[in-house]
């Protein structure tokens, strides 16, 4: 199990053993008063009723679940409250563990501590903060479903305003004499759980820059196939479809394989090198709950071979840098906030007077992402302007300038209206002596309804870093990382009806090379002229199986004696006979010449017996052919 000390907003999964759990919320002052508090929430985040709310005067929730055994009169600075997970109700997502005071702060109470222990006395989990301030209402933690298991986090945020701000945001009523014009100091623990098995998208791909190129083996080629229609568009732009990373331990490919997979099927898989180098990252995603996701880019081009069949090729590329960047360094805000796109790069200013807060996180590597969030700052002076602060983790480390401040703050401002902090992505490059940050975020001039009135975003929280990716325990995920069967070539193609004796078709083969074949009797005979994948006579089933798609002639129309503009068009039709034999003949002239370059579906055998050969000019059909006609119109063959 890992170690039970948490920090800050970190969680940790209690043993499934554990079914009653004592919580013991501890502060230094023995001589201070703390009224310890749990609150049971739905997925709402509020309680269901005010029975809910247990504290010293209700001391117990309605189905008994959770109980509050007051403080401990031997040591004065700790309460105990004991919860039996087995019998918490089914649509209590999670129990908030909270304290309250009447007057002073938390701040003044030295370390708050929050022990999760189990029936046998044996620590679980252990929160210890000294990062309170002003708060008379403080949020310690709390134990939350998820997976089917219960979990712990620690918060360590709170409220000015006392109880009544912690009632207001769980819906809980108080007496009338309670202060209902309560404030937050800052909107406690909003935490919106992702679901299982939902994506983390990697931070630090860029936009539109796919630099990882997946080799492309022949068994994954069905799989990117299907992801097009059974026929190719004409102007193939590529698809963009979102990829997921997927480790597989028990994979063929070896225990570090990750395969790349989109739409329920694996495409291909990353490198052994590569495989490896994101390790860490990948099993750290998979491990939180999450699969890890990124952008790509698919191209398919398709081409009928000179055997007979099609030959497919593929391009894939994936949107993978540095694994360093792929997670920020810190946890995403605690308090209900939004994430805004990503749109221009924007230098933070006066970093240096805040270099106590950043150093802390500067990564090994001097180069990270951040969650940062923006804030509104009313200028001192009435002659200046306000401008929007930079924090990290609730820390300010610097500041926009005032030009570019105007240009965030009537955004931070709306959506501060609606109770979120704006968040946005950062970058930290840095020293043991020195830091810059810079983020990345759209302005209020490019903010859409969705951004400004619609769901918040938010980042889905990991478990924190571990250097070992063995370490990471991937159990609860097992099932998402088992290797796809592969995607079975499509089928061969529906044959079309043979037409009947007589009919003229045009198909193309190869990509660049288009044919006539004219029916006569059981054969159909074709323009080619050399023997392969199509021969100058073959049966139906034969020149069926392989082409992809006909167009037979439906209208015709006589040819004048004296021309017709029509057969100097590239790929036009004509029939004609040469005495007993009836034949066609496909211009693939492209320049509008009278002559015409003609192939006629004159066979080697025929071609002996006529006064032309399977290559003609528009002269030699004239003067030679009789009942010539030119195809008018075509139709798709079924």
């Amino acid at each position: 199990m890992t170690s039970p000390m948490l920090s800050r907003g970190q969680n940790l999964t209690l043993p499934a053993a554990a079914r009653r759990v004592d919580v013991i919320i501890g502060w230094a002052d023995s001589t201070a008063e703390v009224d310890a508090s749990a609150l049971l929430l739905g997925a709402d985040q509020k309680v269901r009723s005010d029975a809910d709310f247990v504290f010293y005067n209700q001391p117990r929730s309605a189905d008994g679940s959770v109980r509050f055994h007051g403080a401990d009169a031997r040591s004065g600075n700790q309460a105990r409250i004991d919860i039996d997970l087995p019998t918490v109700p089914d649509d209590v997502h999670t129990i908030a563990l909270v304290g309250s005071i009447d007057s002073g702060s938390f701040g003044a109470l030295g370390k708050l501590s929050l022990t999760i222990l189990d029936d046998t006395g044996r620590t679980l989990a252990q929160f210890v903060t000294s990062e309170a301030t002003t708060e008379s209402a403080f949020l310690f933690g709390e134990i939350y479903r998820r997976a089917g298991a219960w979990k712990v986090r620690a918060v360590g945020q709170g409220w000015d305003s006392g109880l009544a701000g912690l009632a207001i945001d769980f819906g809980v009523s108080l007496d009338d004499d309670a202060d209902s014009e309560a404030e937050p100091k800052e909107a406690p623990q909003s935490h919106i759980e992702h679901p299982i098995g939902s994506a983390y998208r990697l931070w630090g791909q860029n936009r539109s820059w796919h630099g990882y190129e997946l080799t492309i083996e022949e068994e994954y080629l069905p799989a990117i196939r299907s992801l097009y229609p059974p026929e190719l568009p004409d102007r193939n732009d590529g698809l963009s479809p979102e990829v997921q990373l997927i480790p597989e331990p028990d994979s063929l490919q070896g225990p570090w394989a990750v395969s790349v997979r989109t739409g329920g099927r694996t495409i291909g898989y990353l490198d052994a090198d590569t495989a490896r180098n994101w390790a860490v990252v990948l099993r750290r995603i998979i491990a939180s709950g999450f699969l890890p996701a990124t952008s790509s880019k698919i191209w398919v081009r398709e081409y009928d071979d000179w055997e007979g069949g099609l030959e497919l090729h593929a391009n894939v590329l994936i949107g993978l840098e540095d694994p360093a960047l792929a997670i920020p360094v810190n946890d995403p805000p605690n308090s209900a906030y939004t994430l805004l796109p990503r749109s221009g790069i924007v230098q933070v200013t006066k970093e240096h007077e805040h270099f106590d807060a950043l150093l802390k996180f500067v990564p090994e590597g001097g180069i990270g992402l951040l969650v940062v969030t923006l804030h509104e700052n009313t200028a001192e002076s009435s002659r200046a302007k306000p401008h929007v602060e930079v924090r990290i983790d609730g820390e300010r480390i610097g500041q926009l300038t005032p030009q570019m401040s105007q240009r965030f703050l009537p955004m931070i401002r709306h959506l501060e209206s609606r109770g979120l902090v704006t968040a946005c992505w950062g970058e930290i490059t840095g020293s043991a002596v020195a830091a810059k940050v810079r983020i990345d975020a759209i302005k209020a001039n490019e903010a859409s309804p969705d951004v400004l009135d619609g769901p918040p975003v938010t980042v889905p929280r990991l478990l924190p870093t571990l250097r070992d990716p063995l370490a990471y325990d991937l159990t609860a995920m097992r099932a998402h990382l088992t290797p796809l069967p592969p995607t079975p070539p499509p089928p061969p193609r529906p044959i079309p009806l043979e037409p009947p004796d007589g009919s003229v078709v045009r198909f193309m083969k190869g990509g660049h090379y288009t044919y006539v074949a004219v029916r006569r009797g059981s054969h159909w005979e074709t323009t080619s002229s050399m023997s392969g994948a199509i021969d100058e006579v073959m049966d139906w089933p034969d020149l069926a199986s392989q082409v992809r798609t006909f167009d037979i002639a439906t209208d015709w129309a006589p040819v004048g004696k004296h021309g017709d503009a029509r057969v100097c068009e590239h790929l036009a039709v004509v029939r004609f006979t040469i005495g007993s034999n009836y034949l066609a003949a496909l211009n693939i002239d492209k320049y509008g010449r009278a002559e015409g370059d003609w192939y006629i579906t004159a066979t080697r055998r025929t071609s002996s017996r006529l006064p032309l050969g399977d290559l003609a000019d528009w002269s030699e059909i004239t003067k030679q052919g009789t009942h010539i006609q030119i195809a008018t119109g075509w139709r798709q063959l079924e």
